[in-house]
């Protein structure tokens, strides 16, 4: 074969392979889809991962079977999926933590922006200081005068090192000149009963994790750490509200895709996704686990990430968290 009708060859294998994108894309889905949630059972990604799976399964026609893959801040997850074949049959779902990775461990294998498709927003949850009911502080201000009258000598509960819930309980112990002991749990689950009986003092949970704690008198929630007080909290004050008015901190849960995934697959997922968002009661699911519905275009849902890893690798560079 001559150098011309090699590359000849070579061309039609190209256009062949092209042309077989946009019909793979259209049979989508021909199998079972894994969604990947790179965190412990009961934290809001999984639980928001399965009120969707109940939806897309029937939508796309095939089965959705969530795994759960939890360890070093989700990063052992995502490693899984950024190495995944693009091809829509691994996604995964991914909460804020997702883009404090970089910057918290330089050595991460994979980029939390360029290694993955964003399909969509899907909820932003809020995030509750709650502390042990036997603790005798009802506010947030007395927390603070508590914690200062035990300097080093109090714990805080957190889902992990690198978690949300243990930057923003730092980047708060920063803001309010707090000193506390941080103990690392696999999972907000597992903190709980530390947390219950009080050998932590604090943490930072989302209130879909703690609500039913603190409905049945084992926790207090003092207060909330986004801008605005949650709807289903309304008698709860924010972090900004009780004398930190530069504190906002609420996290998210993204659908994501492994990088190069067809735009036809991302277009697809990302309507189902949308409309599963928009019944009345998967909003009302939601929003009895203390999150709201964000639903997004892929662009926007990029556009997200990228934002949040600039700020969030500011924050954690300032607070001297990286590993």
């Amino acid at each position: 074969m001559n150098l011309k009708s090699l590359l000849s060859g070579l061309a039609l294998a190209g256009v062949v392979l092209v042309a077989g994108i946009p019909a793979m894309a259209q049979d989508y889905p021909t199998s079972t889809i894994q969604l990947i949630v790179p965190y412990a059972p009961g934290g809001s990604g999984d639980i928001t991962a399965r009120l969707i799976v109940e939806h897309l399964s029937p939508a796309l026609g095939q089965p959705v079977v969530v795994e759960n893959r939890p360890g070093a801040n989700g990063s052992i997850g995502s490693d899984f999926v950024a190495k995944a074949a693009p091809d829509g049959y691994t996604l995964e779902v991914v909460v804020q933590s997702h883009v404090l990775g970089k910057a918290l461990m330089p050595s991460l294998t994979y980029d939390p922006v360029g290694d993955f498709e964003p399909i969509s927003l899907m909820s932003r949850t809020q995030l509750g200081v709650v502390v042990p009911a036997s603790l005798p502080v009802n506010t947030l201000e007395e927390l603070v005068a508590y914690i200062k009258a035990h300097p080093g000598e109090l714990a805080f509960a957190s889902a992990g090192h690198g978690s949300n819930a243990h930057v923003f309980t730092e980047w708060f112990l920063d803001t309010a000149d707090l000193d506390m002991i941080h103990v690392p749990y696999a999972g907000s689950a597992a903190a709980h009963p530390d947390l219950i009986s009080g050998v932590a003092t604090m943490a930072f949970d989302t209130l879909a994790s703690v609500q039913g704690l603190v409905a049945d008198g084992r926790l207090k929630l003092l207060a909330v750490a986004g801008a605005e007080r949650h709807p289903e909290f309304l008698d709860v004050p924010t972090i900004a509200e009780s004398g930190y008015p530069d504190y906002d901190a609420s996290s998210w849960t993204m659908l994501l895709a492994p990088a190069g995934t067809p735009e036809a697959i991302v277009d697809r997922l990302n309507k189902e996704v949308v409309a599963i968002l928009s019944r009345d009661d998967v909003k009302e699911r939601l929003a009895s686990l203390g999150a709201t519905v964000v639903a997004s275009s892929p662009a926007e849902a990029k556009a997200t990430v990228e934002t949040e890893v600039q700020r969030y690798t500011d924050l954690i560079e300032r607070l001297g968290l990286a590993q």
